[in-house]
């Protein structure tokens, strides 16, 4: 896959008492792989993801697995709660 067929996407965690955030999910299948970086309002960073389909991630804050509260969220099929997100359709 080309990068013009990815989307960036940026991901916060709005808080900065945490010391570590990591986000992972579908598109990176899971494999914790996106630290992000603590700014002046929290831990953002950016991910590259696929245009036009539907994702579920999560976040690691200091080593205990999160959702946040005010994004949308499904079951999975393990009974796991992720956050979802419709990425857009490529231009």
């Amino acid at each position: 896959m080309s990068v013009a067929d990815l989307h960036d996407l940026e991901l916060v965690w709005p808080s900065l008492g945490p010391k570590d955030v990591i986000v992972t999910g579908t598109f990176d299948q899971w494999s914790s792989s996106i630290h992000l970086v603590k700014g002046d309002s929290g831990f953002s960073g950016s991910v590259k993801v696929p245009w036009g389909q539907k994702l579920a991630y999560k976040y690691i804050v200091d080593g205990r697995w999160r959702c946040r509260e005010d994004r949308p969220q499904e079951d999975d099929e393990h009974g796991n709660i992720n956050n979802v997100l419709q990425t857009p359709e490529k231009p």
